[in-house]
């Protein structure tokens, strides 16, 4: 069977403004949304929620499996809204360092449903007359196993919304060595413990009792889901007046972070490279790329699968004049591909392609 999810999100927002009080301090502050920032939506299901149906039905039938069908969707999206405030010091002419808090709001929401399920050929009907049947002449255990295959042939809706907040210090040094500028970054932690409201129909509720990737989506349940913490480290050097080479990377602390990442090897890296270059006094173009490497195990390979990939960059800024610039860059992700051997001979093949645009507007005043 084949899974695919379209996530269209045609503007992501963000604001950033700095202020120099004077020749020492300077504060600044920022709206971004760090995480999620789109719906996606997958129009025929996902096959967590179809093995959950299948593995729930063949566990209920006598003699074996037998084949099934059904109707499955899904949508869901996530959101989480960063605010930041922070100052900065220069202690010599060459180093400065900064420090500051953000605030997370954290939104998500999944709706879907799973319809028309049928077991060799019959619906949900024909296995509670069968139960009934069953217990008439007394074989309680084809009565309650046909029970149990009407009740989760059942048509199963599920519409769960969840919020949190969470703090993020971070703290940032800069060192300036004329030609050579250095940096490093840590974002502590975030803990995010999200809060469902649900409401999901009568069996999927009680699938959650005994089913992990249902019960997160309960009505009332606490789900944690950190950001980790993030060490950066960023190097740019001037080649010439007019041309400037930087690099960086880029380490995710995911093995700390507590939540749905629970099946996590290694924790996930990042190296970035870029190069600029001032073709005259009104135009600068650039051009990057992207390695990111994550090392998240089988178990959090379902609605929010992560998989390593490369990314390719080019951008142009417009300088209109000294107070104003026009920023513009386009991205393309290749992604490796994801095999998962989900058992009983069955593999399961993970991919995903992605594209990005961005436009900016700098003002200085």
């Amino acid at each position: 069977h084949f899974f695919e999810g379209e996530s269209v999100a045609p503007v992501i927002p963000s604001f950033q403004a700095a202020y120099v009080i004077n020749d020492k301090w300077s504060v600044s502050a920022q709206f971004a949304v760090g995480g999620g920032g789109g719906k996606c939506e997958f129009d025929n299901g996902l096959p967590m929620f179809e093995k959950l149906v299948g593995a729930q039905l063949n566990n209920t039938v006598n003699g074996g499996f037998k084949p099934y069908s059904l109707n499955q969707s899904l949508t869901g999206e996530q959101y989480f809204y960063g605010v930041q405030i922070g100052g900065t010091y220069k202690i010599t002419d060459m180093v400065s360092v900064f420090g500051g808090l953000r605030g997370v709001i954290a939104r998500s929401g999944y709706t879907g449903a799973i319809r028309n399920i049928t077991l060799d050929g019959k619906n949900s009907a024909y296995y509670a007359q069968a139960s009934k049947y069953y217990a008439g002449i007394g074989n309680n255990e084809l009565a309650t196993k046909a029970g149990t295959a009407s009740f989760v042939m059942q048509d199963m809706v599920l519409d769960c919304d969840q919020s949190a907040f969470g703090v993020t210090p971070i703290l940032g040094v800069d060192v300036n060595l004329g030609k050579l500028n250095l940096a490093a970054k840590y974002e502590f932690r975030t803990k995010i413990n999200f809060e469902n409201e649900s409401n999901n129909s009568e069996n999927l509720a009680a699938l959650a009792t005994q089913v992990p990737a249902v019960a997160v989506y309960a009505d009332g349940a606490k789900v944690r889901s950190d950001i980790p913490a993030l060490l950066t480290f960023g190097a740019q050097y001037s080649i010439l007046k007019n041309r400037r080479a930087m690099g960086g990377f880029h380490y995710y602390f995911d093995k700390d972070a507590k939540g749905s990442a629970t099946d996590v090897k290694k924790n996930t890296w990042e190296v970035t490279f870029g190069a600029e270059y001032d073709v005259n006094n009104w135009l600068t173009v650039s051009a990057g790329g992207q390695r990111t490497k994550y090392n998240f195990g089988e178990k959090i390979q379902d609605t929010n699968f992560n998989i390593s990939s490369t990314a390719l960059c080019l951008g142009a800024s417009f300088h209109v004049s000294k107070m104003v610039n026009i920023n513009a860059g386009y991205m393309h992700s290749f992604y490796n591909d994801y095999l998962l051997d989900s058992g009983n001979g069955m593999t399961d093949l993970y991919t995903r392609k992605n594209d990005t645009f961005g436009v900016s507007v700098d003002l200085k005043f």
